[in-house]
């Protein structure tokens, strides 16, 4: 072919067949998320009807995407569709894969009591919540802000309430349930601290003395 010979009807056809489908691809590719699927069980997420959030027919769970929380009326509409399993999930025991694509989620005790894990996303902000779990966010006032469930004061409150019932637990069992319960409630009287006080430098003196 000469370099002035001009492309045949045919090879202009076809270059804009590729360049139509390159397009379509990447239009695609945009659109959609990268890995719409379980992070527990791998199996495939469906939106709600008019929501952010999406939850898996297989094990239940939900991903809630950060607009997700502040959706009207997403409190009492997952409440009706989560499901309260009688015992602990295995799948609690174990993280798994951002389903946006952003890589593995960050897990968060959110109680001592009874303890779940929560996981969450560190880049888009998402959070996994498997059966169960967010009634118990729900129930413990904890939705209006799940991402403090991350933060060290909130590990250090764990520790703490921790380090309480231990305390507790171990009073109990050297003075007896009867004056462990009589200490429990003089405590929960003295709400002043000037009562407090008193009390305080009450008994350590009648202790000195006996």
């Amino acid at each position: 072919m000469s370099k002035n010979a001009r492309p045949s009807s045919a090879s202009l056809k076809l270059a804009s067949r590729i360049s139509i489908d390159i397009s379509a691809s990447l239009g695609r590719n945009l659109a959609e998320p990268m890995n719409q699927r379980c992070p527990k069980c791998a199996g495939a997420l469906s939106a709600l009807e008019g929501s952010v959030i999406s939850s898996c027919a297989q094990c239940k769970g939900f991903w809630v995407p950060p607009l997700g929380f502040g959706e009207p009326g997403v409190v009492q509409r997952l409440m009706e569709l989560d499901l309260r399993p009688e015992h602990p999930l295995e799948q609690d025991h174990r993280t798994g894969v951002c389903p946006e694509g952003h890589g593995v989620l960050r897990r968060a005790r959110a109680s001592n009591e009874d303890p779940y894990f929560l996981e969450r996303c560190a880049r888009c902000g998402g959070v996994w919540l498997d059966p169960g779990e967010w009634s118990r966010l729900a129930a413990a006032n904890l939705l209006n802000d799940v991402t403090s469930l991350w933060s060290p004061a909130w590990r250090e409150h764990l520790s703490e309430e921790h380090n309480r019932a231990s305390l507790q637990s171990d009073l109990r069992s050297k003075l007896g349930h009867e004056i462990f319960g009589l200490m429990e409630s003089l405590v929960a009287k003295l709400s002043d601290p000037a009562q407090r006080a008193l009390v305080l430098a009450y008994l350590q003196q009648r202790l000195r003395d006996r």
